[in-house]
């Protein structure tokens, strides 16, 4: 009988753990999980670009669009919160920008 396989994503847990990273890991998942977290239609017009010491920067492309994310800042927050290492986001900085300058999608 051999050794059990082991999960990879909690050996990455472990390992960015014991180097003391977590909250950098934990942060740069939300930035890749930004459309699931707001939703396809609010994407197209927004980003998460970067995570640095608990701030996530989102940049959005028009005023209207900035001024709606500005409104729904508490329950965009409540839903990062609520993923696992998601308390690693305390503020969101919204900051004027095209969203296809960092499209990684096609």
């Amino acid at each position: 009988m051999g050794k059990q396989p082991v999960r990879l994503g909690g050996l990455i847990e472990r390992l960015v753990t014991s180097l003391g990273q977590a909250d950098k890991y934990h942060g740069w998942q939300i930035v890749t999980r930004w459309k699931e977290i707001v939703g396809p239609e609010t994407a197209r017009h927004c980003r998460a670009i970067k995570f640095s010491e608990g701030i996530l920067t989102v940049v959005v492309e028009k005023d209207v669009w900035r001024q709606e994310l500005e409104m729904q800042l508490d329950d965009i927050l409540a839903k990062i919160w609520s993923k696992p290492g998601g308390r690693a986001v305390t503020k969101i900085v919204l900051r004027a920008g095209s969203p296809m300058e960092y499209n990684d999608e096609s």
